[in-house]
C-alpha cells in the first residue's frame, strides 16, 4: 500500500479528499490527516508515509514550509500540490523547492486525482525496486570483494612458493598496508568444532562462522590489528605486526562469553618478510596442533615447542604385557597399564601429535591381533561413544580424551574377547556368515538371505544380533571395510572403483561409511598407509 497523507485547514475539502476515490481499492492508504504543515510535520515524524498531498496557503507553517521542512523530516515522501488559481506563483515555487505535481482544487474531478495518484504510485513502486536492486548490489560487491581480498590472502598463507610479485599485486589490488617487520601469524581454532556444530546451537556452520568472525574482526578493530581469514573447519588466521598477548586473551574471553565455546591460538615465530608468510602459517598450525596435549583454550607459541624423536613414541606401548593381560581378561590390570602410560606421556617430553597419534594407533593393532588369533576383529568390537577405536584415535582432539575413550572402551573389548573364546554359531547363522563373506560385493538383502536360511526377516535378524552381537548390516558392512582396507594399500585402484569392489554403487556413501570406522576417509588411509610403508 501507498500511504497518503492529506494537509488542509479547510475541514470540508479534508473530508471531500477522503471521499472523492476509492482510496483502499486503487493501493493506498489514508495514513491521517493535517490542518497545517505544522501538523504534518509530527505526523511524518511518527510514521512512513509516501504522498503528502497538502494545500499550499495553510496558517501555522503553510505548505511551502512544509515542503522545506520535509527534506529533513520525510526525504523520500513525494509533494502533491492542491492550489487554487491566483496560486500560479506559489505552485511555481513549490515545484522549485521539490514539489512533484499540482492540481487545481475548484476543477479537480475524481479520475484527475487518482491519474495524478497512480503516476506517483508507480514512480514510487519503480524507485522502490530499484533502491533494493541498489542495495542488493551494493551489498553482492561488498561481500565479493571480501571474500575476494581474503581468498587471495589466504592463498598467501596456505600455498607454497608465492613469489614477491604476488605478494605485491595482493597489497596493491586490496590497498592493503605494508606490514611492520617482524610480523606473526596468529592461528585460531574453536574447540570440539564437530561437537559444537552437532549441538546447532547456531542453527547452521555459516551462522557460527559469521558470528565468530564478528566478534573476531571487533577485537581487532581495537588493538589496529589486521584482517581474520577463515581457513576451514572452524580455523581462522590473522597477520600481525604487533604481537599484543592481551588481544588474543581477550579473543578467547570474548568467545567463551558470547558462545560458549572455548578457542585455541597458535602464534608463529617472528617472520621478517612478507613473502615469507606461508612459513609462518606453518608454523602457527604447528604451534595449534600441541593443544593435543593441553585443555581447552590452549595458547601456544611455536618457539616453545621442543619435539622427541618419534622412536621414543613408539616405545610406549612395545612390550608383551598387553597381550599377557588380555590373555588374563584382566580389566583393572590392562586399564591401570593405560593409566602409567598416559602418566609417561604427560609428564615426558611432547611428541608431535600425528606421531603421538600412531603410537596410539600401535596399540590398537595390538589389541587387534588378539583379537584375529581369536578369529574376531575389533570392529565386531560394540561401539563405544559411537566410535571404533581407529576412529577414536584419528578424531578425538585431545590426548586426554583418547586416554578416556579406551579406558571406557577396555572392558567392552575384554568382554568381547570372551564372546570369540567360546564362538560357536548354530548352522543356520553360519551359513549367513559365509554368504555374506562369499558375496559381500554384492548388493545383499536381508530379506534374501532369511528365504535361503528359511526364517523370516525379522527372527532372522533377532536371532543373528543374538548370536553375534551385531547386526546383519553392521557384520557386512564390517566385511565390507576389511575388504577395502586391503584394497587401499594397492594404488592401482581409484576410491569410486574399491567402492564398487566392495558392494557399494554410491563411492560417497562409502567413503562416509569408512570414515565413521576408521575416522579418516579412504584418500586420507591411503595416503597414511603409503606414508607409514615409505618410512
Amino acid at each position: 500500500m501507498i500511504r497518503v497523507l492529506i494537509v488542509d485547514d479547510e475541514f470540508l475539502v479534508r473530508v471531500g479528499l477522503k471521499t472523492i476515490i476509492p482510496w483502499e481499492q486503487n493501493g493506498f492508504e489514508l495514513v491521517g490527516e493535517a490542518a497545517n504543515g505544522a501538523e504534518a510535520l509530527h505526523i511524518l515524524k511518527q510514521q512512513k508515509c509516501h504522498i503528502v498531498l497538502t494545500d499550499i496557503r495553510m496558517p501555522n507553517c503553510d505548505g511551502l514550509q512544509l515542503i522545506e521542512e520535509m527534506k529533513t523530516v520525510a526525504p523520500q515522501a513525494k509533494c502533491l500540490i492542491l492550489s487554487n488559481h491566483n496560486d500560479f506563483e506559489y505552485v511555481q515555487k513549490a515545484l522549485r523547492l521539490g514539489a512533484v505535481d499540482y492540481i487545481l482544487k475548484l476543477t479537480m474531478e475524481p479520475e484527475e486525482l487518482l491519474e495524478k495518484l497512480n503516476q506517483l504510485k508507480a514512480s514510487i513502486e519503480l524507485e522502490t525496486v530499484k533502491t533494493r536492486e541498489d542495495s542488493q548490489l551494493k551489498y553482492k560487491m561488498t561481500k565479493y570483494g571480501k571474500e575476494a581480498r581474503e581468498k587471495r590472502i589466504r592463498e598467501l598463507l596456505v600455498k607454497q612458493n608465492s613469489t614477491r610479485s604476488d605478494v605485491e599485486e595482493v597489497m596493491r589490488e586490496f590497498n592493503l598496508q605494508p606490514y611492520q617487520t617482524p610480523i606473526y601469524v596468529v592461528n585460531f581454532q574453536l574447540d570440539h568444532y564437530n561437537e559444537v556444530l552437532e549441538r546447532n546451537k547456531f542453527q547452521s556452520e555459516r551462522l557460527l562462522h559469521f558470528t565468530v568472525a564478528n566478534i573476531l574482526t571487533e577485537i581487532f578493530k581495537k588493538y589496529g590489528e589486521g584482517e581474520l581469514i577463515e581457513i576451514e573447519n572452524g580455523k581462522y588466521s590473522i597477520i600481525v605486526d604487533r604481537l599484543q598477548e592481551s588481544m588474543l586473551y581477550e579473543v578467547q574471553e570474548a568467545v567463551a562469553a558470547f558462545l560458549e565455546i572455548t578457542i585455541s591460538i597458535g602464534v608463529s615465530a617472528p617472520v621478517q618478510e612478507i613473502l615469507d608468510v606461508h612459513q609462518g602459517f606453518i608454523q602457527a598450525s604447528e604451534a595449534l596442533s600441541y593443544r593435543f596435549y593441553e585443555s581447552e583454550g590452549a595458547f601456544i607459541y611455536f618457539e616453545h615447542i621442543q619435539e622427541v624423536e618419534p622412536g621414543v613414541v613408539q616405545e610406549l606401548w612395545s612390550d608383551d604385557d598387553w597381550e599377557r593381560l588380555v590373555e588374563k581378561r584382566d580389566v583393572a590390570g590392562l586399564q591401570n597399564k593405560l593409566h602409567v602410560g598416559y602418566e609417561a606421556i604427560r609428564s615426558g617430553p611432547k611428541s608431535n601429535p600425528e606421531h603421538m597419534r600412531e603410537a596410539w594407533v600401535h596399540l590398537v593393532h595390538i589389541l587387534e591381533a588378539f583379537a584375529r588369533k581369536l578369529g574376531g576383529d575389533l570392529y565386531s568390537v560394540p561401539l563405544h561413544g559411537s566410535m571404533y577405536p581407529y576412529h577414536a584415535v584419528r578424531s578425538l582432539e585431545r590426548i586426554g580424551d583418547i586416554f578416556l575413550w579406551f579406558h571406557g572402551w577396555l572392558p567392552v573389548y575384554v568382554d568381547q574377547i570372551k564372546l570369540f573364546s567360546n564362538q560357536q554359531y548354530r548352522p543356520e547363522i553360519q551359513a549367513v556368515i559365509n554368504t555374506i563373506k562369499e558375496q559381500f560385493d554384492q548388493p545383499l538383502k536381508v530379506s534374501e538371505l532369511a528365504r535361503k536360511a528359511g526364517f523370516t526377516e525379522n527372527y532372522l535378524s533377532v536371532l543373528f544380533k543374538k548370536e553375534t552381537s551385531e547386526t546383519i548390516m553392521d557384520y557386512l558392512t564390517r566385511i565390507r571395510m576389511a575388504r577395502a582396507r586391503e584394497l587401499l594399500k594397492d594404488q592401482a585402484y581409484k576410491i569410486y572403483e574399491i567402492s564398487e569392489m566392495v558392494g557399494y554403487g554410491d563411492s560417497t556413501y562409502f567413503s562416509k561409511m569408512f570414515k565413521k570406522m576408521e575416522g579418516v576417509y579412504p584418500l586420507e588411509y591411503r595416503k597414511l598407509y603409503l606414508g607409514k610403508s615409505a618410512s
